[in-house]
């Protein structure tokens, strides 16, 4: 036997049909690009009480025109339409007469010409019983980030689960706590996120978190990074569509040449950039194409 579930998309007075894995693009100009859709939160795997309130967060693109509504669905019920970004839907997770399970998350996006278009399915796990966790997830600065000493940085998260309310927030570097934050009110499709700056960090590496204080203080799935704080690196490296490597310098010594080497086996150095930055980062793209054989770079500020 086949099991074939039906999805119903919503557009302009007519109800287009569609298969759970493809979904047909109805009345679309064959010259039009369909949008691109993808759930970014929640993620695979989380789990979530009934009653709580999620943010169900998705990517959408439009190549060659706008992205006239988004529509989320949990399994294959339409639990709302987004029509503006961000396409965000806050959602009080509710199965009636279910005890705990799996739950698949939905994103259908639609374009101004009608051409439409499916995310893949985010399997998440609905319980009763347990108290709900909130979620807060760090959104600045990323995990792994490099800054100059002294550093200063604005320290951002976002509420993206909870009972409704979006805190307050306290952030911590290591033990120390530098803000708490309360914007009040209650979690919305457009709540952004809290943030405090931190400012003239000391060189070294440094764990960043948050606790979520709302909700009686209840436990949150907050999660931490970690950074670093350095006098002179390198970071986010990447090759470029024409095939050279870039990647962004981090210095605290602006306005002092910066030259950059290159070498085969870690002896040999050869100067190939010498840099005076104006600022305490800088991007440096490699003049020759990458090739297969084996460079390595570094950085010096000489004395």
């Amino acid at each position: 036997m086949i099991m074939f579930k039906i999805r119903a998309i919503f557009w302009g007075g007519f109800v287009l049909l569609t298969g759970l894995a493809n979904l047909g693009q109805g009345q679309a100009d064959p010259d039009n690009c369909p949008p691109q859709v993808s759930i970014s939160w929640p993620r695979p795997g989380d789990r979530f009480r009934s009653g709580t309130l999620i943010k169900i967060k998705a990517d959408v693109t439009d190549p060659d025109g706008t992205v006239a509504q988004v529509q989320f669905f949990a399994n294959t019920n339409l639990i709302g339409v987004v029509t503006n970004q961000p396409f965000n839907l806050v959602w009080q997770v509710i199965l009636p007469g279910v005890n705990n399970g799996p739950l698949d998350l939905l994103a259908a996006a639609v374009d101004n010409l009608g051409a439409a278009t499916e995310s893949e399915s985010v399997p998440v796990w609905y319980y009763t019983g347990a108290v709900p966790a909130p979620v807060v997830d760090i959104t600045s600065p990323r995990d792994g980030g490099i800054f100059a000493s002294p550093a200063t940085f604005v320290f951002s998260a976002e509420v993206l689960a909870s009972l409704g309310v979006v805190g307050p927030l306290e952030f911590f570097v290591g033990t120390n706590s530098v803000g708490l934050v309360d914007q009040g009110g209650f979690l919305t499709a457009t709540t952004p996120p809290s943030s405090v700056t931190v400012s003239n960090l000391l060189e070294g590496d440094y764990n960043l978190s948050v606790a979520f204080r709302g909700q009686n203080g209840s436990y949150c799935h907050c999660g931490s990074i970690t950074i670093h704080v350095v006098q002179l690196g390198v970071q986010l490296p990447s090759v470029i569509p024409d095939g050279r490597l870039r990647f962004e310098v981090v210095t605290s010594f602006p306005g002092k040449p910066t030259i950059i080497q290159a070498s085969a086996n870690l002896m040999d150095w050869i100067a190939i950039s010498t840099n005076q930055p104006s600022s305490n980062s800088f991007t440096f793209t490699d003049a020759a194409p990458a090739t297969n054989s084996q460079r390595f770079y570094r950085v010096l500020v000489p004395p």
